[in-house]
């Protein structure tokens, strides 16, 4: 088992238990007290664990942020169909607009082959996707750089954002629910959020079904605000049917 999918199993037993000894671990997984340790630590690195005496347990709250190296290596399919989806609303002549996070580099290489589209991003992996795409005008955002999101927040990249309208907006989430809407645990990658939603024309959702549901610090937008949710198939039919009687379409991919 690789490392990615190891650790992703130790999240779920820790989601199911909340704690988890590095014996215990080692039973689960069949691997060495060594191997288990060295996970631990490279998740409490990420902030998902605290380390404890003999194991670690795991980080709840609102506030809490998963890095996006963890976060990229969840659902890859499902992000995959996502992007192909918000490609396909892009028609020639638009300009679009990719936030950061683990489906934005998706999004990115389905718009490869597009022409006579601008891309304002704010994403690095964004940036470094589209570099080398013909027919595509890619304006990078400046700001200050969080390493969490690989993107670029701050006043700076707010005051930026504000010289543009926009056709397409693609935003990332951690948690979207109908009492909510959009949620997000970083109050700078909100604000910068909230700006994009007010300089955009469609404001669209990327997000696999494990966000739906979710509830995190800071509100971003409540549904009214957001045109349409794109999500995997494999969201909860409840949690979809709630998001549309909010007033936002959905579509299942």
């Amino acid at each position: 088992m690789k490392a990615a999918a190891r650790r992703e199993e130790i999240l779920r037993y820790l989601e199911e238990n909340h704690t988890g000894y590095t014996s215990d671990l080692c039973k689960v997984l069949d691997v060495s007290a060594m191997t288990i340790r060295r996970d631990l630590e490279v998740m409490a690195g990420q902030g998902l664990v605290t380390l404890i005496r003999g194991g670690a347990a795991i980080n709840h709250g609102t506030a809490v942020i998963y890095s996006l190296k963890f976060r990229q290596t969840q659902l890859p399919l499902e992000k995959q169909r996502i992007a192909a989806r918000c490609a396909a609303m892009v028609s020639e002549g638009n300009s679009v607009f990719i936030d950061c996070g683990s489906t934005a580099e998706r999004i990115a290489e389905a718009l490869r082959g597009k022409k006579n589209i601008t891309v304002l991003t704010n994403s690095l992996d964004t940036a470094q996707v589209l570099s080398s795409a013909k027919g595509i005008r890619l304006i990078m955002v400046p700001g200050e750089f969080n390493e969490d999101i690989r993107g670029f927040n701050g006043l700076l990249t707010t005051d930026f954002i504000q010289r543009f309208r926009i056709d397409y907006l693609f935003l990332g989430a951690n948690g979207l629910n109908a009492q909510h809407g959009l949620t997000v645990p970083d109050y700078a990658d909100a604000e910068t959020k909230r700006v994009l939603i007010r300089q955009s024309r469609h404001v669209i959702v990327a997000a696999d079904h494990a966000k739906l549901g979710g509830d995190f610090f800071e509100i971003v937008a409540r549904l009214p605000e957001i045109e349409a949710v794109v999500t995997d198939s494999g969201a909860n039919p409840e949690l979809v049917q709630e998001i549309k009687a909010g007033g936002t379409e959905v579509y299942l991919v």
